[in-house]
């Protein structure tokens, strides 16, 4: 997409006999104790990090955990169709780790953003800006979009029908249930937001922030993880040169809520000067603008137009024109045959199970796996999943490349890690108790600056590589660094080894 660069994160829940955090540490070692998809990268990168907490793979993305889960973070995409092919690989990943250890069914992924036991899991989207996430013209013209973004982004979700008030007891969108605050600063500990306030670089020397959206829900459907990240992108580049929408919600919370909790429909937002309004035709506003700044500008802006008016207009008509493309309705009809069938109708307990197994990772048991072979979903892509597939025209490619050549350079049997612990490591007192805790790094500047160099040997980031003190930057990430990549490739033996 024309000036887009957008990517994922995606924080995988675990089901089955093995308690999660210990399944995410199993996982995670076993992804780069043999170097197959990356290899692992030994500095703390986060507080709450101790040393080799993940790793890069060869696709450009990282793999890490992150209280208790896995996390994959994809690597920058500028296509639609990359960034299907980045979350497809996530879950080939986990899959083929899961299989090369035996534990098919004692070990189970989870693509989804609820364990149905007041639990939630993150997904977060990244998006490129030219102007701080934080100005305030930008949230408010974001606030609209994204709480009414769930008609064809909400992956859907079955709750107790003692809780549905009569209704039917479904969600359309799982991360709506969480949220619990208009904006915030903070992800984890500020209240669940509709919009983050976190205000970072993406790409210091080319003016460049971050759009951090963490109210979306981890779609299964090809159709709606491009329709969700298309549009978005689009109406972040609409904000980002001015344009204002002119639509003032009341309550973003209430909204987001309210919609998520009426399936069925119809959807109507407050605005603060209108009163009631259409949802669909806040999104239509969206559209409408979108449709006239950049139809015809490239192939991923024409799908995301044409598909973002299919959802609206199917949406409007007959919601079950959507079924295998949105994912709150696709699996809202499984779920109504399976309750029709039961005695116990929606009070079926075995409703969650269902619920939960449209989420697997693994296809062989998932629910969303079978209608996707019976032909009943629209795909963006075809033929055997490749997690090694790199997006084009970003500078993840130089970044495989090179975590490649670590690889091959086996630098991971560099690492003394008691030497990691002993420099970075010290214990904490905290309520009466010692914890062990460690110095994160969060630039290669401070193995320079330290002489860290010593016992990290090499530190990977998204901007860049540093082995033995010696540093690749990328600080563009819409360059692609090939040839620089290579000759940085060529010499990463001998910096380590030499």
């Amino acid at each position: 997409m024309d000036d887009a660069l957008f990517g994922t994160e995606i924080e995988f829940a675990s089901a089955g006999s093995i308690p999660p955090v210990q399944a995410a540490r199993l996982i995670k070692s076993v992804v780069f104790s043999d170097r197959r998809f990356g290899i692992i990268d030994p500095a703390p990168r986060e507080w709450d990090e101790e040393p080799g907490n993940g790793g890069y793979l060869f696709n450009g993305a990282r793999l890490y955990q992150d209280s208790g889960h896995l996390e994959y973070a994809s690597a920058e995409c500028r296509t639609l169709r990359e960034i299907v092919e980045q979350e497809n690989a996530a879950a080939a990943v986990l899959l083929d780790a899961v299989e090369g250890q035996e534990l098919n069914r004692r070990l189970f992924f989870i693509k989804n953003n609820t364990d149905h036991l007041g639990n939630t899991f993150g997904y977060h989207e990244n998006y490129s800006l030219r102007r701080t996430p934080r100005s305030s013209a930008l949230v408010r013209g974001l606030m609209p979009f994204l709480t009414t973004r769930q008609l064809f982004a909400g992956a859907g979700m079955t709750i107790d029908p003692a809780a549905a008030a009569g209704g039917l007891p479904y969600h359309m969108s799982q991360r709506a249930a969480f949220v619990s605050v208009d904006v915030s600063h903070r992800v984890r500990f500020g209240g669940r937001p509709i919009i983050n306030l976190r205000d970072e670089p993406l790409a210091e020397e080319t003016g460049r922030r971050r759009l951090h959206v963490i109210v979306g829900d981890a779609n299964q459907s090809e159709y709606a993880t491009a329709l969700k990240i298309g549009a978005t992108a689009l109406v972040a580049q609409l904000l980002d040169a001015g344009w204002d929408p002119e639509l003032y919600l009341d309550n973003g919370v209430r909204t987001i809520k309210a919609i998520s909790r009426n399936p069925s429909g119809p959807w109507t937002v407050e605005l603060v000067d209108r009163g009631a309004v259409s949802a669909l035709d806040v999104q239509r506003t969206y559209l409408e603008a979108a449709a006239h700044a950049f139809e015809g500008r490239d192939s991923d802006t024409d799908w995301t137009l044409a598909a973002w008016s299919e959802c609206l207009d199917g949406l409007e008509t007959n919601p079950e024109r959507l079924v295998g493309k949105v994912d709150w309705i696709t699996k809202l009809t499984q779920l109504r045959e399976y309750a029709d069938d039961s005695p116990l109708g929606w009070a079926d307990p075995d409703l969650v199970k269902l619920d939960l197994a449209y989420h697997h990772v693994d296809p062989t048991v998932s629910l969303f796996g079978e209608l996707q072979r019976r032909g009943l979903t629209q795909r963006l892509t075809s033929g055997p999943i490749n997690p090694l597939a790199t997006p084009t025209g970003t500078r993840a490619g130089a970044r495989g490349r090179i975590v490649r050549a670590l690889a091959d350079a086996r630098a991971d049997e560099c690492v003394d890690w008691k030497d990691i612990q002993r420099n970075l490591g010290a214990l904490a007192n905290w309520d009466d108790q010692l914890y062990l805790v460690y110095q994160y790094i969060e630039h290669w500047r401070e193995l320079d600056e330290y002489g860290g160099w010593s016992f990290v040997p090499y530190l990977i980031d998204w901007a860049g590589v540093g082995v033995r003190g010696q540093v690749f930057e990328m600080p563009d990430p819409f360059q692609e660094y090939r040839e620089e990549a290579e000759a940085f490739a060529a010499k990463t033996a001998g910096l380590l080894h030499g």
